[in-house]
């Protein structure tokens, strides 16, 4: 399905936020460790947070849906079971990651496979050595550092180093060695993306578990933690909230609200509202109410790491705002979904935009764009990021792939159409 959409004269209303994938994933994980039955309240659900709840049930949780948005889980009290088929990550990362690690905490052979992206773009190999180095047996078949991966246990603790670059496999280790048969000692080179370590360290306070941080640069972890089911109600998403927000700075006229909002969340992304107002954005937030309306603003230099599902939303941002917008330190970006350095480097060239790629980011610099044809690379940021600039566009912009966007906003389209933006669906 595609996403067909036209130049916005102004957005008007209020918008209601997805709960966050981050915070429901770890908290699914955590509740599938505890002892006993833990409760969460209004998780993201979707294609991926399905194919988790089959995942950790084949590690021996229970999984529950209730009424009301209410998810029962019985956990497996530290104690995971091999499971007895392959698992199916999907286009998910946070699951080859962490269900990796967590594979390494059980008795037997498991595997783990996904789709393209995993397959070939976003690398395994750190986790891999890491968990080779803590005792555990951990290969990629195809011997690239990618799925398909298989992982024999136990963790036995000790020694490790990993890359950071990407905080998804820290976190996954973080996670792991907390079960592991003695205590581990985590050196992590080039640290990135601390909020997302921050979220899992802040999972394994709450959970009791023992461990040092130092600078998240070397870390200590008990290992054999144990913890008690809790109940958890999952905050709403930053992430999904900045399309709408960056949608009503570049259109005239716009003024949108967005109820509910935790701006305490462990969620890295609400730093991007600071950024946007640094560059001169009219975001009002008043409690758990944000209010976001059109803003002329000015190009700046931007360190992406602490944010960098947001790099392609600031590219776009730097495309309206007057000047040049340098964005950097978003090398992590090359390997998620896609290549989002590129990706937005041609997409924005296509609408017209005067771009620059670099290794690490881009340069923008205030161009009007116009209408084109894109395609999504099965990327869910990239349809709304290229949403939200083609609602400043002049001219009608086709997006090839929508339907990734139920990964983490699923009526992003209907949400948007509701505010008065000009979207279809073909």
């Amino acid at each position: 399905m595609d996403l067909i959409v036209g130049s916005s004269s102004s957005l008007r209303g209020s918008v209601r936020i997805p709960p966050n994938k981050s915070q429901s994933f770890r908290a699914l994980i955590m509740a599938g460790l505890a002892e006993g039955t833990s409760v969460i309240h209004s998780p993201a659900v979707s294609n991926d947070w399905m194919r988790g709840t089959e995942a950790l049930e084949l590690f021996g949780a229970a999984v529950t849906p209730r009424a009301d948005r209410v998810w029962e889980i019985s956990g497996t009290g530290g104690k995971l079971k091999t499971p007895d088929n392959i698992i199916d990550c999907g286009n998910s990362g946070i699951i080859l990651r962490f269900f990796t690690a967590l594979a390494a905490c059980c008795e037997g052979y498991t595997a783990l496979g996904g789709d393209h992206s995993l397959r070939h773009i976003r690398p395994s190999q750190p986790l891999i050595d890491a968990l080779n180095a803590l005792g555990a047996w951990a290969v990629s078949t195809k011997g690239d550092g990618h799925a398909p991966l298989i992982v024999r246990g136990r963790l036995k603790g000790g020694s490790a180093t990993i890359d950071g670059m990407d905080s998804q496999p820290v976190s996954a280790l973080l996670l792991a060695a907390s079960l592991a048969d003695a205590p581990s000692d985590i050196v992590v080179t080039r640290p990135g993306e601390k909020p997302w370590i921050e979220m899992t360290l802040d999972w394994l306070r709450r959970c009791g578990v023992e461990f040092s941080n130092s600078n998240y640069e070397r870390y200590r972890v008990r290992g054999r933690s144990r913890w008690k089911g809790f109940e958890y109600h999952v905050p709403l998403d930053w992430s999904a909230a900045l399309y709408p927000i960056v949608a009503a700075l570049v259109t005239p006229g716009s003024e949108v609200t967005l109820p509910g909002m935790d701006y305490h969340d462990h969620q890295g992304d609400r730093m991007v509202v600071g950024v946007l107002r640094d560059m001169g954005a009219k975001i009002d937030i008043d409690g758990s109410t944000v209010r976001a309306c059109s803003s002329t603003l000015r190009g700046r230099t931007i360190d992406c790491n602490d944010f960098i599902d947001q790099f392609m939303l600031l590219a776009v941002v730097g495309a309206f705002a007057e000047g040049e917008t340098i964005l950097t330190n978003a090398e992590v970006c090359r390997y998620k979904e896609c290549d989002r350095i590129a990706a937005m480097a041609h997409a924005l060239g296509a609408m017209g935009a005067s771009v620059q790629e670099r290794p690490d980011g881009l340069v923008i610099r205030r161009s009007p764009l116009h209408g084109a044809e894109l395609d999504s690379h099965d990327d869910h940021r990239m349809v709304m990021t290229m949403a939200v600039a083609a609602m400043g566009a002049r001219g009608t912009t086709r997006i090839r792939g929508l339907e990734c966007v139920k990964k983490t906003f699923p009526n992003f389209a209907d949400q948007m159409r509701a505010l008065g933006g000009d979207m279809q669906t073909a």
